[in-house]
């Protein structure tokens, strides 16, 4: 699955945070229950930015937020999965240790 770099995720993190303030903002004045528009509505600006950058189309927009480079760590020399965390000692998918990293 893609991930994004900063400079992309920094774009799709406004887009979603654009639309939780104009989520709530929409609620306050309105008193609204989001059956119009749909949640997936006010979203879809975070879902077409990222099938822009990455041409994966139809992700959830929450999924999308965990989909940055910066929060896991490198790939595993085992499985190739991302290490959880960029301070991660194993591998959460295969088990390998993995040496401590440098601080």
């Amino acid at each position: 699955m893609p991930m994004l770099d900063e400079t992309e995720f920094a774009e799709v993190a406004k887009l979603y945070s654009e639309a939780v303030k104009g989520t709530k903002k929409f609620r306050e004045t309105t008193g609204s229950d989001l059956k119009h528009p749909t949640i997936s509505e006010i979203f879809l600006p975070v879902r077409e930015k990222y099938e822009q950058l990455t041409g994966i189309k139809g992700l959830h927009e929450n999924a999308i937020m965990h989909h940055r480079i910066a929060i896991y760590g490198p790939t595993c020399g085992r499985c190739g999965k991302p290490l959880r965390t960029p301070k991660a000692k194993f591998c959460a998918g295969c088990g390998l240790q993995v040496k401590a990293p440098e601080v």
